[in-house]
């Protein structure tokens, strides 16, 4: 009999020393997740990535989503809305001003665009809200002028490719350079890019006269996930007119790591083939 309680309070003592450990962190990886005993791969040591922290909600973003609700309405709309807003920059909604901003040519000042993308100190928007003298009087006209952060929010704004709100990928062309019969081009996208949806198959170069043209090499090197260089060699520097294309959808389609698509066109909509003139 005092073997038989023996025995049974030593497998007592056992089970209450098997369920001290169970707690203390072994058998489970870095994550807290348990250890596949049968796995040939040594467990991560990496923890999982913080997820991005969303914006603060009174914070003007870089955006245009976010200046126009929170700097264009409040401070522009009282002049600038409706059919007879000063030389016809309505900006009563988001797609209103999208249309009437991006790419378009300054009413005062037509050597200017308004807003072009990847290019804020040649914007005259930017121009006129950061009192630059050859934009004239500066905008707010007759009010305290945007304060130096919400100035420096659209600057970045239009230097990122002015996209449309956050989730918005689009691309600009930084430089173009040619080195003998070779071409450099660097681009900027807005938001940091899958690397592996962009493949050679998917970059095109075409002349007005000759159509598609093929180079000996397109060398594709990614400076980080939002930089991208593209790098043509062979006899391409002879061709008058040339243009860049990227993201057709019937032969590619490039993607962020967010999963938006890239909104080549910029009609604000996932999508759209991305053209850029080259000029000689």
């Amino acid at each position: 009999m005092k073997r038989f309680i023996f025995m049974a309070i030593g497998f007592t003592l056992v089970f209450l020393l098997q369920a001290c450990n169970a707690g203390d962190g072994q058998g489970l990886d870095t994550n807290g997740q348990p250890i596949d005993l049968n796995s040939t791969e040594p467990p991560s040591t990496e923890p999982e990535p913080e997820p991005e922290p969303e914006p603060e909600d009174d914070a003007v973003q870089a955006n245009l989503a976010s200046i126009h609700e929170k700097v264009l309405v409040p401070r522009c709309t009282q002049c600038h809305a409706g059919a007879n807003a000063p030389l016809g920059l309505a900006m009563d909604d988001l797609d209103t001003t999208r249309t009437n901003l991006i790419n378009v040519d300054s009413a005062t000042n037509p050597t200017f665009k308004r807003v072009l993308p990847g290019d804020a100190e040649n914007s005259f928007l930017y121009l006129k809200i950061s009192g630059a003298p050859i934009a004239g009087n500066q905008m707010p006209l007759g009010e305290a002028p945007l304060d130096a952060t919400t100035q420096e929010t659209i600057k970045q704004w239009i230097n990122n490719g002015a996209p449309i709100d956050r989730t918005d990928v689009v691309a600009v062309v930084k430089s173009v350079s040619q080195s003998g019969k070779n071409l450099s081009v660097d681009l900027v996208f807005s938001q940091m890019m899958d690397e592996s949806t962009l493949t050679t198959d998917g970059i095109h170069l075409s002349d007005n006269n000759a159509g598609e043209i093929t180079p000996d090499l397109i060398v594709i090197k990614w400076k980080n996930a939002n930089e991208l260089n593209l790098a043509f060699e062979g006899d391409i520097t002879g061709y008058p007119s040339l243009q860049l294309r990227l993201n057709e959808n019937a032969r590619s389609s490039i993607f962020a790591r967010n999963g938006t698509w890239l909104d080549g066109d910029r009609n604000g909509v996932e999508g759209g083939e991305f053209v850029y003139e080259i000029s000689k």
